[in-house]
């Protein structure tokens, strides 16, 4: 009996050890996430829930600074990961920005793995931020005297935005954030002749902040013959000329169309009846228009066929000094 209760009084005491054990190696639990701290870091940094959920279990709600700080370190930290895991991912998809500035014009190419996430604000956002820090950088560089449009082709790696941040890991924050291979194929800057006023236009037609968007773009430097208020609004104009050369795949702008004059039938005047006469041609002078022309003046305006691109600016009492075309690559 004796031996029994000493078995039963030793295994007693392992079983409350264990116990005793068992709860001190017990986590902790994790403290509760103020609902309205996480949707105040979800719309300040734009991160998952996920992510916002892990920086508030470390900062309270009186340490959001902080729990922002945290989540851009995770970003960089992931974001260098997964581009470095995406980096061989085709990137066939996205959208071409264009951002007008003044006498400057920035286009820039940015580039996603599927339709989805170009459509989405994440990636649009990122293409608004890139393109105002390519136009700002366009308004810094030294352009020569020109009467034509200037262009250069920036180095993505060599620019950095308003606050000092290399383009580069801006572009790797996102990659974390979006979850796909991202890059930037190209960036365009331009720059307009003094007195001559600059447009841009996309697409699909969409802007986002000012800059417009699509899967292509175009660049249009356009002067106006005539005070402006009393003719066609030169917004209107330039927006049908840069829909023209995206839509008609305008190659250069040529030379103006010469005028021919059309003959007149010779018909002996006794021979003459009044149904000749509403049918005789007219003997005035008239544009050939060429249906493969390639040259944006001579080409057929999109929007009346009838006439050339050069009539129709002609009668809106404008010049077009030049133009761009880009379209996403593929």
């Amino acid at each position: 009996a004796q031996m029994l209760r000493t078995l039963f009084g030793a295994r007693s005491g392992i079983s409350l050890g264990c116990r005793f054990l068992s709860a001190a190696a017990a986590p902790a639990a994790k403290p509760k996430v103020d609902k309205e701290a996480l949707k105040e870091l979800r719309q300040r940094t734009g991160y998952s829930f996920v992510n916002c959920k892990k920086a508030l279990e470390q900062y309270d709600r009186t340490q959001l600074d902080e729990a922002v700080k945290w989540l851009h370190e995770l970003a960089k930290k992931e974001g260098w990961k997964k581009a470095e895991k995406l980096s061989t991912r085709q990137t066939s998809q996205g959208l071409v920005g264009v951002k007008i500035d003044g006498d400057v014009g920035a286009v820039v190419e940015l580039s996603c793995e599927t339709d989805f996430v170009a459509r989405g604000e994440p990636f649009q956002q990122l293409l608004v931020s890139l393109a105002n820090s390519v136009a700002a950088s366009a308004k810094k560089q030294q352009w020569p005297v020109s009467q034509r449009m200037e262009t250069k082709t920036l180095v993505f790696d060599e620019l950095a935005d308003e606050n000092g941040k290399s383009l580069r890991e801006v572009l790797t924050d996102s990659v974390g954030r979006i979850g796909e291979n991202l890059t930037v194929k190209s960036i365009r800057i331009y720059k307009a002749p003094e007195g001559v006023q600059f447009f841009g236009a996309s697409h699909p037609k969409h802007t986002v902040s000012d800059v417009s968007m699509g899967r292509f773009v175009s660049v249009l430097a356009m002067k106006r013959l005539a005070p402006e208020g009393t003719v066609f609004p030169s917004v209107r104009l330039a927006d049908q000329i840069c829909q023209h050369v995206i839509g008609m795949r305008s190659e250069g702008l040529g030379e103006p169309p010469l005028p021919r004059l059309a003959k007149k039938e010779e018909v002996k005047e006794e021979s003459k009846s009044e149904e000749d006469e509403l049918n005789d041609f007219f003997a005035g002078q008239t544009t050939t228009i060429d249906d493969s022309e390639t040259t944006l003046l001579r080409q057929a305006f999109m929007l009346n066929p009838s006439q050339t691109v050069h009539d129709y600016l002609l009668g809106h009492k404008a010049e077009v000094i030049d133009f761009a075309r880009i379209e996403l690559s593929a």
